[in-house]
């Protein structure tokens, strides 16, 4: 987690009190792949800079290919840029087709599989884009509706993941909400 001297204030991005409790709202929601996590109120940032500062410190790498993040956040963020085949964390925008292959780890370490960060419109209750996860840490199936996520993002998962364990792991983040979905869990529908 990040920690500069910058802020005291409690619901900035770059408090630890902010990091903490979103690091464990983060935690929650890789508990119970596809259910909506609240992140904590913050006044200077949303979304994925949210993500990133909690997840984030200089012994990983990440790639910003469509610059979501302010160059000002990614210096405050203290981390080595690198492309997106071989970033540890990717941020890309939800709307858009992924246009990258990420890392997906080996057989003997699958654990170097990327984490990517969707920016998606919004994870709020609604008919758009309803999807069906199933798996570890799932009692049945879990339904999600997304907005603003292109479809070929279930096309590039499913092609990321099809050699278990090795694969990406996926965190959909709108303003002010949370949703992983790990390689683990299996996903249907996307359409309406």
């Amino acid at each position: 987690m990040n920690r500069p001297d910058t802020t005291e204030q409690h619901d900035s991005v770059w408090s630890p009190l902010y990091q903490q409790r979103g690091f464990r709202a983060l935690m929650t929601a890789f508990s119970f792949p596809g259910r909506r996590q609240q992140l904590p109120g913050c006044s200077d940032a949303a979304g994925p800079i949210c993500i990133a500062a909690i997840l984030c410190d200089k012994e990983v790498t990440l790639a910003d290919p469509e610059q979501l993040i302010p160059s000002a956040d990614i210096l405050r963020l203290g981390i080595g840029e690198a492309d997106t085949g071989q970033a540890s964390f990717i941020i890309a925008d939800g709307s858009q087709p992924p246009a990258f292959e990420p890392t997906i780890g080996t057989l003997s370490e699958p654990e170097r599989g990327a984490t990517v960060i969707v920016r998606v419109a919004s994870l709020a209750d609604s008919s758009d884009f309803p999807l069906i996860c199933r798996g570890p840490g799932i009692d049945g199936q879990q339904t999600l509706a997304v907005r603003g996520l292109n479809s070929d993002w279930l096309q590039a998962r499913t092609h990321w993941n099809r050699n278990f364990p090795m694969g990406v792991d996926l965190i959909l983040v709108d303003d002010t909400q949370v949703v992983a979905i790990p390689r683990t869990t299996h996903i249907s529908g996307g359409a309406n």
